[in-house]
């Protein structure tokens, strides 16, 4: 693993390192990093103790006098945990997590306690081990009843039912293994004919769909819990022989056998190393990695230097740490060592941009709780657990038209930031800008006197600018830019109104929205 404490005299190192690690970087955060140490920021990172968001929703909602917990208090949970929270690693591990395994409010909307529940159980299992997580994902409620595992019931000749196949099929596709059976550098696996050979067949998912029967949502006095893991119902469960993907599962296994045995046969697949690397790296570093990353990666999650496969601590540190990231590599697409460099990063999130901005204000609730006040679902196209469908905001394969999908390569992202969500992201980013004297119990709301010295030049306010929501690292063309702006803005009624606007344009420039 890299030596990080090379980077650590380099303050643009350490500036780009938390806007990957964190949902960016709040005043003197950088300095500190700098003086600490990449070394120490982990193991504070680790050791922090986990926020989580069940408990505040539960108390949000004894306040309130609605019958259940509304969407709008889950997701101002969420702004709050990501804004405001300690545990920055773990939370940024947690949302990338949520879009590996996802669970959605869509057919959900009325379950935001289990919801917030399943959060924390992403928040919880954010540093453990990945077959704990998985089969903690098998077993909820929430994932139960969104992917349809709940109630599957063995093959019944008499009404002509089989088991449910839709987890059975997903949490193969879509959680450990995919499609396609994947190198160690996490590229397909192709035969004699150049074909892509597939993971799994028909016969594979209908067997898995007998591996997973039996399992349903507890319900006491009728009422569902959406909190406490599945119980098994062997009456339901098909004990006879399975066979999936070679991996034999002998007849008179009970549903806990049987899901310990998936669950083992998934984890230790060749793929699940490659398939997590490959999905960390994008939602952390750059959508397109440089293949010896993602195998460098994945031999960590292979083990983690003690013998131990699937430990996500040391994971998510060989991903911030790996030699390319320092380095600044991303796959060349045959562009030699200029697309080495050029493709490298990646396009932020709507969500991510926004938490940036929140944090670099330090944004508060003006009330004992937060509310959310984003409508982030609407705004920015994407909020927590609320993707449209199973396959997450977007797919890790997406690619715009153009040079971009001709290279070869993936910008996963493009595929929400519309121009309306353009449109509406920079509306309401303005409008955060606008909370700094808010007063409604329900708003947020931000101190504004760093920014206020109605004294302070041109150049010292670009540099404060610069420093507080770039880390340092805006280009010298955006300086130009903003320097020019606010020369044109020095009347004496526009001094009061001109450091607003100076934020506005630095968080709507188009490299706040990019990564590197």
């Amino acid at each position: 693993m890299t030596d990080t404490k090379i980077y650590s005299d380099d303050r643009s190192q350490c500036a780009k390192f938390l806007y990957r690690g964190s949902f960016g970087p709040k005043k003197g955060q950088i300095d500190l990093l700098q003086k600490n140490g990449f070394d120490a920021w982990f193991e504070d990172q680790f050791s922090v103790s986990p926020t989580y968001h069940l408990p505040k929703l539960k108390v949000l909602f004894a306040s309130s006098s609605y019958s259940r917990a509304q969407d709008d208090m889950r997701q101002g949970i969420w702004w709050q945990c990501t804004v405001t929270g300690e545990d920055q690693l773990r939370q940024r591990m947690a949302y990338a997590l949520s879009q590996l395994f996802v669970v959605s409010s869509h057919g959900l909307s009325f379950i935001n306690e289990g919801l917030a529940n399943y959060y924390d159980m992403l928040v919880t299992h954010a540093f453990g081990n990945f077959r704990d997580l998985f089969k903690a994902v098998t077993l909820s409620p929430v994932m139960g009843e969104y992917l349809t595992l709940s109630g599957s019931k063995k093959h019944d000749p008499q009404t002509n039912t089989f088991p449910d196949e839709n987890f059975a099929r997903e949490c193969m596709q879509l959680f450990t293994i995919g499609l396609w059976q994947l190198d160690n550098y996490g590229e397909p696996i192709v035969d004699q004919s150049g074909n892509k050979i597939p993971t799994y067949n028909q016969d594979d998912v209908e067997d898995m769909s007998r591996l997973l029967c039996g399992w349903s949502i507890n319900h006491p006095n009728w009422v569902y819990d959406w909190i406490n893991p599945m119980s098994a119902d062997n009456s339901q469960h098909d004990m006879d022989e399975k066979t999936v993907m070679g991996t034999h599962f002998p007849a008179g296994q009970d549903a806990h056998q049987d899901l310990d045995a998936m669950v083992d046969m998934l984890f230790n697949h060749n793929n699940t190393p490659a398939f997590v690397a490959v999905h960390l790296i994008k939602r952390f570093v750059t959508s397109n990695p440089n293949r010896n990353y993602i195998k460098r990666v994945a031999e960590v999650f292979i083990d983690n230097g003690d013998g131990i496969r699937g430990d996500l601590q040391a994971t998510i540190k060989a991903v911030l740490t790996d030699p390319d990231v320092f380095a600044g590599l991303a796959n060349a697409a045959g562009q030699g060592t200029q697309g080495e460099h050029q493709h490298f990063g990646l396009l932020k999130e709507p969500l991510i941009v926004v938490a940036n901005q929140l944090r670099a204000l330090n944004m508060q609730a003006v009330g004992e709780h937060w509310w959310d006040t984003q409508w982030a679902e609407v705004t920015y196209g994407q909020a927590a657990l609320n993707a449209e469908t199973v396959f997450n905001f977007y797919k890790p394969t997406d690619a715009p038209q153009g040079e971009i999908e001709n290279l070869g390569l993936t910008a996963p992202e493009f595929a929400i930031i519309t121009a309306d969500i353009m449109r509406k992201t920079h509306n309401r980013m303005w409008y955060n800008i606008l909370k700094w004297n808010k007063t409604d119990y329900k708003e947020w709301h931000w101190d504004r006197t760093d920014f206020n010295d109605l004294s302070m030049g041109t150049t010292e306010y670009v540099a404060l600018i610069n420093e507080r929501f770039f880390g340092g690292l805006m280009s010298k063309s955006l300086q130009n830019y903003m320097y020019k702006a606010l020369s044109s803005h020095s009347a004496p009624y526009q001094l009061k109104i001109r450091f607003l606007n100076a934020i506005y344009i630095a968080t709507t420039a188009p490299e706040f929205f990019c990564e590197g």
